[in-house]
């Protein structure tokens, strides 16, 4: 039975130390995640949450079944999480309909800045543009920066997947992204001339 014991702790052990590892590796990822969720609350910061997600998750005594897929396993915490917060019913809040002394309500100044429809169609048109930009360059250069920006890999990731040093590839991020920098400002002279 203690022999069993010792199994189990260290099993526990090596489950918490690939936790941990999950967690310094995508903290950035993690915490963007959260931002996009509660990005109204500006008072509550994402990094707290995720780092109260990691620290409950670690300080468990122990970690019973095996975790087949880490990163499920974890994005679901951070949505518990996030529905506790929302949950919480010592959030302040304040009715947009409740009157000052001057009869304005909050309703009554505030701009609805959720959807401006031409800013809506500026943003999605630059991102046309971007992502076209992104297709015009070289194919080294633009697989870069489509796995380093939208597949979330890093640079040693990379380098040891594509046996290239990690001095080209930033070098190759860099020259695409100063290109697709150039091309947009030209854009903009001519548009504004």
């Amino acid at each position: 039975m203690i022999a069993g014991e010792g199994k189990q702790q260290e099993m526990n052990k090596q489950r918490k130390s690939a936790l941990a590892e999950y967690f310094h590796g995508n903290y950035n990822r993690l915490v963007s995640y959260v931002k996009g969720m509660i990005e109204e609350f500006v008072h509550r910061s994402s990094e707290d949450i995720v780092q109260d997600v990691m620290l409950k998750i670690l300080d468990r005594p122990d970690i019973v079944a095996p975790i087949s897929d880490m990163s499920a396993y974890v994005f679901r915490a951070l949505r518990n999480k996030i529905i506790d917060f929302y949950r919480n019913p010592e959030r302040e809040t304040v009715s947009l309909d409740l009157e000052d002394e001057n009869g304005l309500c909050l309703f009554d100044v505030l701009p609805d800045v959720k959807y401006d429809p031409e800013d809506s169609y500026h943003s999605r048109a630059l991102r046309r543009l971007t992502f076209d930009l992104i297709r015009e360059l070289p194919s080294a250069q633009m697989e870069v920066i489509v796995e380093t920006e939208f597949n979330e890999k890093t640079f040693m990731e990379l380098s040891r997947l594509w046996n290239v040093p990690v001095g080209t590839l930033l070098a190759r991020k860099h020259r695409g992204i100063r290109a697709i920098r150039e091309k947009l400002e030209r854009i903009r002279e001519v548009e504004n001339e």
